[in-house]
């Protein structure tokens, strides 16, 4: 049985970036860990038209203790971000990986954005990394004006990912594989429960999908 080398593989998902023209949008609570290593990991591999958002008031990071997390506005630029938490404790925050996230970040894009504040751009896809994520999301487009006749479709898909480093690795690739298969699947919206039964059946990663109009 032969088995693809990693060379025919990244070619593939070039090659399948290169044909998606779909628009899609990783949320997570902050848009600063699992939304933006899917982000990242899209863009690095040739996906054009991805953007990433949160959901949460604010964007909450680790800080000294538990009880005192850091605290930014959705706008503020990653590096101004990334020189407040090195000043603050240099140590500190490359140890637990913050400032390393933040240079990836940084690599990406401005800034932070907040789901709710985005009218304007449509999505056919819109991945979430947790429940109350994918809730917020739902009751955002819920809560907005559809009286227009160019309702679009848009299918918000669930992955549950822990908010740590290494699982937001893990979910970002899971994304790309199931953007993958969307990407190869003839009539794709029609069949994508049943290709997230299958992904879920080969990887368990919990997910949660639903169908809606913007």
């Amino acid at each position: 049985m032969s088995t693809q080398s990693p060379t025919s593989t990244n070619n593939n998902i070039s090659n399948i970036a290169n044909q998606c023209n779909k628009r899609i949008a990783m949320v997570c609570a902050s848009n600063q860990n699992r939304s933006l290593e899917a982000h990242h990991l899209f863009v690095k591999n040739g996906f054009k038209n991805i953007r990433s958002f949160g959901t949460s008031a604010h964007c909450k990071l680790p800080g000294p203790s538990i009880h005192q997390p850091n605290i930014f506005s959705f706008g503020t630029p990653y590096q101004e971000i990334y020189t407040s938490l090195k000043n603050q404790d240099q140590e500190l925050y490359i140890r637990n990986g913050l400032l390393n996230m933040l240079e990836r970040n940084i690599s990406v894009k401005l800034a932070p954005e907040k789901w709710q504040e985005e009218q304007q751009s449509k999505f056919e896809i819109v991945y979430t990394f947790d429940q109350r994520v994918y809730d917020a999301v739902i009751e955002d487009l819920l809560q907005r004006d559809v009286s227009s006749s160019l309702l679009q479709p848009v299918h918000i898909i669930n992955l549950q990912v822990k908010d740590t480093h290494e699982e937001a690795v893990g979910g970002a690739q899971h994304a790309l594989e199931i953007t993958s298969i969307i990407e190869k699947t003839l009539n794709w919206e029609e069949k994508l429960d049943q290709i997230l039964e299958d992904f879920y059946k080969q990887t368990s990663r919990q997910f949660l999908h639903t169908l809606m109009f913007y």
